[in-house]
């Protein structure tokens, strides 16, 4: 291997395929690879694939074709859940030298060498993949990993197995090393909610086992909850927390009962919204976010009118919509499907709908926190950009270099897609 051999990852998915990437770079990192992230020339590539829809996928497919313009002779890697759904999709692409799914990254120096093309046996044991690329601004702790819930709709617990979580003095002695670089750790899982310990729910006990990173001046995020995980009990432990950001992604994927039921989603409307504003009596302020899945299988124009109704009484600061996407092997493959045209013009009734109620919940920020820390991240142009403890994206304009930094930030007005904001002095 020549030592100057660089290596660029690329990362098609969710959080957790990020930490794992990143913990596959410190690995290439420590045998004297040089890593880089941006999309530039590199003697190989690692694609950290995406499943979670046949869009997704089809992307992850695609990209070793713009690989491969990139650089005709680079040597390709793959991995995660597209090549975990199918390793036969990718194992005769051009370049392509190794093919994995999700399981073995950690072996990822056997896989620069070439000739490997299968996927490793799903374990029922949390995977030994650990210590990402140090960051200064934003990073990730994976706690977590598979799932249970078996939504009608998804391939994830097939792709990534059960679930299983990670001891919790694993957790907490990276999390302090993540803290000395960093100033955010965003807490995250396959289904974060189902973290436990000796089988007992223990997310509330891990985020308290957590929070002396605050020494540091690091705070923590939580990643993707299940709306079940909202309790009077474990809104008491993040209160009691000196560094808790105070976002809760909240999956909803619907807002009419008769589509959470086809969803196998174990809620109803009324449970979830009763959760909302459970959390708005522990954190006034929070930004509560979530997903949608519009024209899922059968859904009517009445069901769909439901599901806006829910997202206006939610109130949420932000909504993710996906337009439905059938997956083989899954339950809801064998529903009937809403058109394409449909489902085009419901996401774009419910993009309408999303942007005015991040619209106010900007405006409600602006009044009642007026100032708060910007963790900030990146300059385009003349501002440098990053978010707020309640994950509202900022934009501040300043001769000063505050790129990676921490900074008190008070606000000025709605900007774009966020707020503008200026250094607080």
């Amino acid at each position: 291997m020549a030592k100057e051999s660089k290596v660029c990852l690329i990362n098609l998915g969710c959080k957790v395929n990020k930490y794992e990437l990143d913990c596959m770079g410190t690995i290439l990192k420590n045998n004297g690879y040089k890593i880089i992230t941006e999309h530039k020339k590199a003697d190989y590539y690692i694609v950290n694939t995406c499943a979670v829809t046949n869009e997704s996928e089809k992307k992850s497919r695609q990209y070793i074709a713009k690989l491969n313009a990139l650089n005709p002779n680079a040597k390709i890697i793959v991995c995660g859940c597209a090549s975990e759904h199918d390793v036969n999709q990718f194992k005769d692409k051009p370049n392509v030298i190794s093919v994995i799914g999700n399981f073995g990254k950690q072996n990822v120096l056997e896989l620069m060498k070439g000739g490997i093309y299968k996927k490793e046996k799903q374990t029922l044991e949390y995977e030994p993949l650990c210590n990402p690329l140090k960051t200064k601004t934003r990073a990730y702790l994976k706690v977590q990993d598979g799932c249970n819930n078996f939504c009608s709709y998804c391939l994830i617990p097939y792709i990534r197995g059960r679930s299983r979580s990670r001891n919790l003095l694993e957790c907490v002695n990276e999390a302090y090393k993540l803290a000395k670089t960093s100033h955010e750790i965003v807490v995250t899982g396959i289904d974060l909610s189902s973290y436990s310990i000796n089988n007992k729910p223990a997310l509330g006990d891990l985020m308290v086992a957590l929070s002396d990173v605050n020494k540091y001046n690091c705070r923590l995020r939580l990643g993707s909850l299940e709306v079940m995980v909202i309790t009077e009990e474990f809104l008491k432990k993040l209160k009691s927390l000196p560094n808790f950001a105070p976002q809760f992604h909240l999956s909803m994927q619907s807002g009419c009962n008769e589509i959470l039921k086809q969803m196998n989603r174990h809620y109803t409307v009324i449970e979830f919204l009763n959760k909302v504003k459970l959390i708005r009596k522990y954190f006034k302020n929070a930004n509560i976010t979530t997903d949608v899945i519009v024209g899922f299988a059968e859904e009517t124009d009445k069901q769909f009118k439901t599901t806006c109704k829910t997202c206006k009484k939610a109130k949420f600061g932000a909504i993710h919509i996906f337009p439905y996407s059938k997956r083989d092997g899954t339950v809801a493959a064998k529903f009937n499907n809403v058109s394409n045209a449909v489902k085009k013009e419901r996401v774009k009734k419910l993009e309408e709908i999303a942007n005015k109620l991040k619209a106010k919940y900007i405006k409600h920020t602006i009044k009642n926190l007026k100032q708060d820390y910007v963790v900030v991240e990146e300059k385009n142009d003349e501002y440098y950009e990053g978010f707020t403890s309640n994950y509202v994206k900022t934009y501040i304009k300043t001769d000063k270099n505050i790129l990676g930094t921490n900074t008190l930030i008070k606000f000025i007005k709605p900007f774009k897609d966020g707020i503008l904001g200026e250094i607080y002095e």
